[in-house]
């Protein structure tokens, strides 16, 4: 008895002076999607200012694939010491493991720590693209059903639910096409590979603002600042139903890391997230920075997921 005492007061005081030596050589962010997308910018927007705040140097790598399953089963397995930080959208904790099979619990295996941002979804055409706005490209699908197809970030990805919402509530038939990321989708688009791209709007502003592609509509409940002559889903629809779904980009850190690691890492992102620079980046990009940290975060996690598990029942939305 005396012995196991003394290994747990040993493990404690193991954990303790980790904790407090923590940072002690670079932090990990893996990123569930592709360089150049809102994900990935969020993520190096942050890191550098969170890296001062740590005194180590925070190292950036994009794992994408799976819907952005691949990081998010790495960073499960990860060693729960705080030197690996999962960096991601919604998808892969709130939906995707409602339709396929994942190598982990988004809620025992991982830890939510921050949710960052919130962002609307584009939804965009080539430059050269004859739908000139939103109530002709609606118009185009009534009239050849399955002609077009609709570029998202993958399966159950609140972009693909969208357009599902959207083909159920209007009786359209579009054809899906699943991406791993935004950046492919906007390369797609512009390339005409697809008819209409639908990233969210970080990721896609660059090349709107260049000409390359033309913004027909926004999923959101009104429209944003950085397009506001850009009608929303809903006021062309003219269906309150279809103003699109949250979608976040987050951070998560594998289940077990201590709570002092964890406090310090949930304080330093929050903060790192409203440094002048950052949050000003954040928004010319069209997201809106939250910096929702811990428990909260969760909850709104397990929120959505009950909305998700409703929604995709309703549609009889299942793996593709």
């Amino acid at each position: 008895m005396k012995r196991s005492i003394l290994a747990v007061l040993l493990a404690l005081g193991a954990t303790a002076a980790a904790a407090q030596e923590f940072p002690n050589r670079p932090v990990r962010m893996l990123v569930a999607y592709p360089p150049g997308g809102g994900v990935d910018m969020m993520a190096r927007a942050v890191a550098g200012v969170l890296g001062s705040r740590l005194g180590q140097t925070v190292v950036v790598e994009n794992r994408p694939g799976a819907s952005g399953t691949l990081a998010t089963g790495l960073v499960a397995k990860a060693a729960p010491d705080g030197y690996t930080i999962l960096v991601t959208g919604d998808a892969p904790i709130t939906q995707v493991p409602l339709l396929s099979k994942v190598s982990y619990d988004p809620y025992k295996d991982l830890i939510a720590l921050v949710k960052g941002v919130t962002v609307p979804t584009s939804v965009l055409v080539p430059a050269n693209s004859p739908l000139r706005t939103l109530g002709d490209a609606l118009q185009y699908a009534r009239a050849n059903p399955g002609k077009l197809s609709y570029g998202t970030p993958g399966l159950g990805s609140g972009m693909h639910v969208e357009l599902e919402m959207l083909k159920e509530r209007l009786g359209v038939d579009i054809t899906h096409v699943p991406y791993k990321g935004a950046p492919p989708i906007i390369v797609d688009t512009m390339a005409g590979q697809i008819s209409i791209g639908a990233p969210g709007i970080p990721a896609a502003l660059p090349n709107i603002r260049s000409g390359q592609l033309r913004l027909l509509g926004v999923w959101s409940p009104t429209r944003i600042a950085a397009f506001p002559d850009v009608p929303t889903v809903r006021e062309v629809t003219g269906d309150a139903s279809l103003e699109g779904l949250p979608t976040w980009y987050g951070f998560l850190l594998p289940a077990g890391v201590p709570k002092a690691i964890v406090a310090r890492l949930e304080a330093d992102i929050a903060a790192s997230l409203k440094d002048p620079e950052v949050t000003k980046r954040m928004q010319d990009a069209g997201a809106t920075v939250v910096a929702q940290t811990g428990a909260a975060f969760d909850e709104a996690n397990r929120a959505q997921t009950a909305t998700f598990a409703t929604i995709f029942k309703k549609l009889d939305l299942k793996a593709e």
